[in-house]
């Protein structure tokens, strides 16, 4: 389905442009625009992800990234200079120029997921001056909101016979998580919120920078490492049963240690056990939206209905981080190879 014309025309493209969707993402619907004023991106925006705050936190990223010389999106103003197109029926779409290069739905090997280390680090580096304060509250990772919203879900009696489906999944979340928060004293840094692979733009075998950068905030740098490893570290879709690939992990480390920040110790003392932490935390907002039917996108040619698929989910990420915690010695030994000796560093407790 091409995007409607009454949003191209919001913006100053010259005559004709083309447009080709992108079938990528659970969140924002995408198209790449050719015309005679470039190449762009079109994104018809989530609901709960379109708001005046997050907005301008993105054009403070963007800005911030430009300045330090990495490939970034830039915010195209619509003919009456908004930072974004209103249509009709209410939608937000926003029009930015496209990073050169390409993105890879899925990792396949060590070398990949090292290269993508590699350029979150930068990201992370190039973040650390930026003086923005961030307006947007939208807590992508905040665990403990996440946990509280799927308690609040499975508490309600009108979704009781939802909730029944997948209770001992929802009970196993609402037992493991709570140990696995991370501590409030943790450095808080510029994070980009979702670093998937296909938010990562490669230019042949190398990777050059990051984009879909609307959940970026301040927070600790372990929920993008993380979310890296358990996006990563693994193969399929995220409704399927897969294993998780030790030796990805290890490229991870590797490509941070290389070009990211210098880590303190109490954020060393965590990599181990990040990725099963957002691993978690996913499969609660997976088990949440498989209660409440309103947030995930969900594959109809494959599912009935978002609730499937979202249980689908919820199982696929238990059984990931069930395979990192078998998986946990090995994984500490990476983190001893290339950060230092994670059992010597105190971890403070949730919330100290």
């Amino acid at each position: 389905m091409a995007p409607p014309a009454e949003v191209l025309d919001r913006f100053d493209l010259g005559a004709a442009p083309a447009t080709e969707p992108v079938d990528s993402g659970l969140m924002h619907g995408t198209w790449f625009v050719t015309a005679p004023a470039g190449a762009f991106v079109l994104q018809r925006l989530h609901p709960k992800l379109a708001t005046p705050e997050i907005m301008g936190d993105y054009a403070a990223v963007t800005a911030h990234l430009a300045l330090k010389g990495l490939p970034a999106p830039r915010l195209v103003p619509t003919r009456a200079g908004e930072g974004v197109a209103h249509a009709a029926d209410g939608t937000w779409w926003r029009l930015t120029t496209r990073v050169p290069g390409h993105t890879r739905s899925r990792v396949t090997s060590a070398a990949e997921a090292e290269q993508g280390a590699r350029a979150l680090g930068r990201f992370h580096r190039a973040m650390a001056d930026l003086p923005h304060v961030f307006a947007s509250q939208h807590p992508l990772h905040d665990t403990v909101a996440h946990l509280a919203g799927l308690n609040a879900a499975a508490a309600r009696p009108e979704l009781a016979h939802h909730g029944a489906q997948i209770a001992q999944e929802i009970d196993y979340l609402q037992a493991a998580l709570p140990e696995l928060l991370l501590s409030a004293a943790l450095p808080a840094r510029v994070v980009h919120g979702d670093p998937k692979i296909s938010n990562v733009m490669f230019q042949g075998d190398q990777a050059v920078g990051l984009i879909d950068l609307d959940t970026c905030n301040r927070h600790s740098v372990l929920v993008d490492l993380g979310d890296a490893v358990r996006s990563w570290c693994r193969d399929g879709a995220e409704d399927e049963n897969e294993s998780f690939h030790l030796d990805r992990f290890d490229a991870v480390l590797r490509g941070y240690a290389a070009e990211g920040l210098a880590l303190e110790a109490s954020e060393i003392a965590g990599l181990a056990t990040a990725g099963r932490l957002i691993t978690l935390e996913l499969a609660a907002r997976f088990a949440r939206d498989a209660l409440e039917d309103e947030y995930f996108g969900f594959d109809a040619r494959r599912y009935p209905d978002r609730r499937s698929h979202n249980r689908a989910r919820t199982r696929a990420m238990l059984h990931l981080a069930a395979d990192m915690q078998r998986q946990a010695a090995p994984m500490a030994e990476c983190v001893e190879a290339h950060f230092g000796a994670a059992g010597a560093f105190e971890v403070p407790a949730p919330g100290r």
